[in-house]
């Protein structure tokens, strides 16, 4: 069996498409996940330097009504201080997650940063 990680990604809501194109993605995201059996676990990108848009409320509910399991990856956090990062990731969480049930994890692509306790979360789900 071929295990997926979807990745939900931010800003296709801010990308060059039209409402109609937007609107088509919704779409398809809304039936891959509710479609899709092989799909491990949702990796939710959001910005930690930003609250969460509308889209990304709507991305969530998405994530959350697929019924399987997921993580908010909470990425660019390279972009904002060391200190901040514990509270810019509470903060997030409760925005989108108040029962605090999903995993919040801060990230960097650019630097890498916070990798280890991200793919430590990862290999429950790729073993």
């Amino acid at each position: 069996m071929i295990l997926f990680i979807l990745l939900i990604y931010p800003g296709y809501g801010f990308s060059k498409m039209s409402k109609k194109e937007q609107e088509q993605v919704g779409k398809f995201i809304e039936e891959y996940l509710f479609h899709r059996k092989e799909i491990a676990l949702i990796v939710f990108l959001v910005d930690i330097r930003h609250s969460p848009t509308e889209n990304d409320r709507l991305m969530y509910n998405y994530m959350i009504s697929s019924g399987l399991p997921c993580l908010i990856l909470a990425n660019k956090a390279d972009k904002i201080a060391k200190t901040k990062v514990p509270d810019a990731v509470r903060s997030l969480q409760k925005q989108l997650n108040p029962l605090g049930d999903i995993t919040t994890l801060p990230f960097s692509s650019e630097r890498r940063v916070y990798e280890e306790a991200v793919w430590g979360f990862l290999k429950d789900y790729i073993d």
